[in-house]
């Protein structure tokens, strides 16, 4: 992980963090889909891999 990626889930956990604390309901509903696209970047990451883990 770069320095970039790392800035960048820093300021969206940040994000996400005061989204919590304002409106509990959306700060869970936008963790929630944060943990998804996370997921889902790990898996298809993965596909673009040249055969080899």
């Amino acid at each position: 992980m770069d320095a970039r990626t790392l800035l960048l889930l820093t300021v969206v956990a940040v994000i996400i963090g005061y989204a919590a604390y304002r409106d509990p309901a959306l700060g869970g509903a936008i963790t929630v889909a944060a943990a998804v696209v996370s997921f889902l970047y790990i898996i298809l990451k993965d596909d673009d891999d040249t055969g080899t883990r």
